[in-house]
């Protein structure tokens, strides 16, 4: 059907497709054009707003601790003004799913169901996907596996027709028995349960493998959320978020550590059903699961952005920075890795545990320069000098501070020899070279 546009509006589109923003003001007809479209057709006169992004309202206040309650409070309110809803948000009642009718969940389930011009193309997404959780879950048949926010549970029934023990959390009951009678109809070992991320459905079961996909950005809850991953995860196990918009830099859509993603075609569905749709960058995430005991990895996908993978695992005793992945904002304050550590520039910074599990970190420099050096390691507020001659190495010890979420070194700079400059090419401006980060237990001195 032609979806005919009264003046004012075709204005508005006009200025939002010249300027590629639009204000809280424009929500409400943005979310009826979006629908009316066709949940934003290709073809239709969503065409022009497709990339355009909701300017943050006047009173948003920025530079707000991300971990704090006050920036918490002000991303509820900012889903509020989205959601037109003036009450707190409640997940039983505002992650409700979409009706689904009579589709048949063995037969037809999820993207099987689609038959419009688009729907191969986005079906490929989701297959690629479930291959790439596949390839990296370290999985053998009889392994205990545990998804969150199943929807159909594609994912989860493909691993369980290949031998593995699949349990899966959803706040739907809906999507609960979907899952269930595929897993009835295939006699495999998969079983849903109506509950809330972070939950474990087998008191004491620990999970070889713990994945979301497409489903962590509507975990609100996160921070608390992380720390029962660890809780839930087996021994040598990992925890993996697929399909979630983790982005690399904040930009418009989530120009912030986290919060409410600003893309309009977000905003026209978080004003109709109410979900609390976030985006996180990706350097904010990664340290929160470092925070909390993890490595963090990376695995792109050049087929599908749906296939990019967050990959986390319980930290070694010892890291060494040459061989750890960072998040691209972190990995701009070093230089790149190499094989026995990193160099630092003026100041780099280093995400630690934040749990208190161990009693003192322990961090190897090395001065490879043939000058001295003067370094100050920063932890837990406390500034700690290490002067190192030129070929010095040196174990600086620290008590381990609980809250403390970061190792920072600071330093001048320096450029290597003339000569050195002219044999290798290398005209990097250096600061010192940080060879282990070690996790002590035990009595502290």
């Amino acid at each position: 059907m032609q979806l005919t546009l009264s003046p004012p509006i075709d204005d508005a589109i006009k200025q939002v497709e010249h300027t590629g923003f639009f204000s809280p003001d424009d929500i409400d007809w943005i979310e009826k054009l979006f629908w009316r479209t066709g949940a934003g057709r290709p073809g239709s006169a969503w065409d022009a707003l497709r990339d355009a992004h909701m300017r943050l309202p006047k009173w948003f206040r920025r530079g707000l601790d991300p971990l704090g309650d006050a920036y918490a409070e002000q991303q509820h309110q900012l889903w509020q003004m989205l959601s037109g809803v003036d009450r707190p948000y409640e997940p039983a009642v505002d992650e409700k799913e979409h009706s689904w009718g009579d589709v048949d969940p063995v037969r037809a389930p999820a993207y099987f169901v689609r038959r419009d011009a688009h729907a191969i193309a986005a079906a490929s997404d989701h297959v690629i996907a479930t291959g790439m959780i596949l390839r990296h879950s370290n999985l053998k048949a009889g392994d205990w596996a545990l998804e969150y926010g199943p929807g159909f549970g594609q994912t989860a029934l493909a691993l369980a027709r290949l031998g593995v023990n699949v349990d899966a959390v959803d706040i739907s009951t809906t999507f609960c028995d979907f899952v269930n009678r595929q897993a009835e109809f295939f006699q495999v070992g998969l079983q849903a349960f109506h509950g809330r991320f972070g939950d474990n459905p087998r008191p004491q079961k620990k999970y070889k493998l713990i994945w979301f996909y497409e489903s962590f950005h509507h975990c609100l809850q996160f921070q608390q959320v992380v720390r029962q991953l660890r809780d839930h995860l087996a021994e040598g196990g990992r925890v993996i978020l697929g399909g979630e918009p983790i982005v690399e830099r904040e930009y418009a859509a989530v120009p912030y550590p986290w919060g409410v993603r600003l893309h309009s075609e977000v905003v026209a569905v978080v004003r109709k059903q109410h979900w609390f749709e976030l985006g996180f960058s990706e350097d904010f995430l990664c340290e929160l699961f470092i925070n909390a005991g993890f490595v963090a990895r990376r695995v792109d996908c050049e087929p599908s952005l749906f296939g990019r993978l967050h990959v986390f695992e319980r930290r070694p005793d010892e890291v060494n920075p040459g061989l750890q992945w960072l998040p691209t904002v972190l990995a701009d304050e070093w230089h790149g890795p190499e094989a026995d550590g990193r160099w630092t520039k003026s100041e780099s910074r280093w995400p630690v545990e934040a749990d208190g599990s161990f009693s003192a970190i322990e961090v190897d420099l090395a001065n490879h320069l043939q000058h001295r050096q003067r370094v100050i390691v920063v932890y837990g507020g406390t500034e700690h000098p290490v002067d190192l001659a030129a070929g010095a190495r040196s174990t600086l010890r620290l008590s381990a501070r609980p809250s403390a979420r970061a190792l920072v070194f600071r330093c001048k700079t320096q450029v290597l020899s003339w000569f050195v400059r002219m044999r290798s090419g290398d005209k990097r401006e250096l600061g010192i070279f940080v060879r282990r980060v070690r996790y002590v237990t035990g009595a502290s001195t």
